[in-house]
């Protein structure tokens, strides 16, 4: 249990020092300007000492819609009330906030910074954050959904993990939980009854041009009850930034990661994993996650992630440091990526279900034309949260029909942008990573059954008329299957090396991580 002990309120803070606050290497503060009550931003001091868990950095601007300086109290229990709220002068209806809320907002407190970026080749910059709330956990899942809003050059950046909202709804007991800490029993030095680990913004960014951005949070629906958002000492910057990453994992198995692979290191320190879901470690630690599903990090630094036998999918954070910057990243781990049932599949006899195909069965291809099916595996799961299939609504790639897919299912997007960016015109999107919700959404329902195609090679097929993959065997192919069905497998492919995936083709076209994908999808044509 914690003790109530008052962080450093700098309280009559400029914006322009706020701002220098927060911006570290690689970026340049031109100028900013702050909009809320003037009781509702400070800058903090002696979070490590103080508060640890509860704040994103030992120093850093805390922008609240109640006092900044009630985050914490003075002595005593830390959390002595189920329902803080202060009265202040916070701008009401902010347009940015309400569009993205979808409703009213209030006693928004926000910073608004105008910034050039130094190296002309980098365009990714990245902010560390907390977002705690007296919303939770009674209103968690309401229409009261106090919010975190970042926009940059006019474009709002969304989380990424789940539906992307910084907010009550999104991060909680039951939604995200591995992010979620619950403070009823006083565990954190702070008067909000809940609050998240330190989180990532990853952020695209235009070197060349005075960027903008624009940082805060907002009370939604009404005015009562705090939020706070704490942002981290010199941790928008982009010599460090942590990308997301994906994995699969079998609910028995195991899967390793190498998450700095994809990191941006623009100092050229050697990238080390100090935190693993906001615990510190070093090389052999083990973090058990809320979960239950258990981390390891690697001599070579490398992940490991052990199942629990839930099948479930999760996420959790790591914190990367090149001994200048560091920065947090999150780990999205999901089931393989798979058709559902009913998806009706272009065959050279015409469409059949997917359920319905054989092995042996000749199945219309985009590269090789007819090609037989050498494995098929199926699953049935409950289809609830982040296992929900995704739907992509009829017309939204030109397809007449809706397509029902698991989430990291890839597909295959065209369009000139891409060879600008990665080279090749025609390149491999993971359906979850396409989520715009409006066209392309998750479809929860009670139960759905996953379908796996495989061929002699991977191939791209069409299913409701959509150019879409068939299965990959990787790496993580052990992890994904009990040994009777990993046995089959292997039997049809014997050439297959199961540990590391070699032995079966390359990918039929490049497939893209989450990242790569926001910048592509940053261009409204492309999707």
């Amino acid at each position: 249990m914690a003790t109530g002990a008052e962080l450093g309120y700098q309280t009559n803070a400029s914006a322009v020092q706020m701002a220098q606050t927060i911006f570290g290497d690689g970026v340049t503060v031109v100028g900013a300007n702050y909009t809320g009550d003037n009781r509702s931003s400070a800058i903090y001091s002696n979070g490590d000492a103080l508060a640890p868990g509860a704040t994103p950095g030992d120093s850093g601007v805390i922008l609240s819609t109640g006092r900044a300086n009630h985050f914490t109290r003075s002595g005593g229990d830390p959390n002595r009330s189920g329902s803080t709220s202060t009265n202040t002068s916070g701008q009401n209806n902010n347009s940015d906030f309400n569009a993205a809320a979808g409703t009213n907002t209030y006693d928004a407190s926000y910073l608004d910074v105008s910034f050039t970026v130094d190296d002309p080749t980098v365009t990714q910059m990245t902010m560390q954050f907390v977002f705690s709330s007296e919303e939770y956990p009674e209103f968690q899942n309401s229409v009261y959904q106090d919010f975190v809003g970042v926009w940059v050059n006019g474009a709002q950046v969304d989380l990424a993990v789940g539906n992307g909202d910084a907010d009550p709804g999104n991060v909680n007991s039951t939604n995200n939980e591995n992010l979620f800490l619950n403070n009823a029993n006083d565990d954190y030095n702070t008067e909000m009854d809940g609050l998240t680990v330190t989180m990532t913004l990853t952020m695209n960014i235009v070197p060349g041009i005075v960027n903008t951005i624009r940082i805060g949070v907002a009370d939604v629906s009404d005015s009562s009850y705090d939020s706070n958002l704490l942002i981290a000492a010199d941790s928008v910057q982009t010599d460090v930034v942590a990308n997301a990453d994906s994995a699969t994992l079998f609910p028995t198995g195991q899967t390793t990661i190498d998450v700095l692979s994809n990191d941006q290191n623009g100092s050229g320190g050697t990238l080390t994993i100090t935190h693993l879901n906001g615990i510190a470690v070093s090389a052999g630690d083990i973090v058990t996650l809320n979960t239950g599903q258990t981390v390891q990090l690697n001599a070579d630094g490398t992940i490991t992630v052990f199942g629990d036998g839930d099948t479930e999918d999760f996420n959790f954070t790591y914190g990367v440091d090149n001994g200048t910057n560091n920065d947090t990243g999150f780990v999205n781990v999901s089931s393989i990526p798979c058709f559902v049932a009913g998806t009706m599949i272009k065959t050279p006899k015409g469409e059949k279900r997917v359920e319905s195909l054989r092995l042996g069965e000749l199945v219309e291809t985009r590269d090789d034309g007819a090609q037989p099916l050498r494995w098929i595996g199926r699953r049935t799961v409950e289809a609830q949260g982040d296992f929900a299939p995704i739907r992509i609504r009829a017309g939204t790639f030109g397809q007449d029909r809706d397509l029902l897919v698991s989430p990291q299912h890839r597909m295959l997007i065209q369009d000139s942008l891409a060879e600008l960016l990665f080279g090749e015109d025609e390149v491999l999107v993971a359906a979850k990573d396409l989520i715009n919700d409006h066209s392309i959404t998750r479809s929860p329902g009670e139960r759905v059954t996953y379908v796996h195609l495989m061929f002699d090679t991977h191939q791209v097929i069409y299913s409701e008329g959509l150019a879409t993959e068939s299965f990959l065997p990787g790496p993580q192919t052990t992890d994904l299957f009990e040994q009777p069905v990993l046995d089959e497998i292997c039997a049809i492919f014997p050439e297959l090396d199961p540990a590391t995936g070699n032995g079966y083709s390359p990918a039929a076209r490049r497939t893209l991580r989450s990242f790569e994908a926001q910048l592509l999808l940053a261009d409204p044509k492309a999707a």
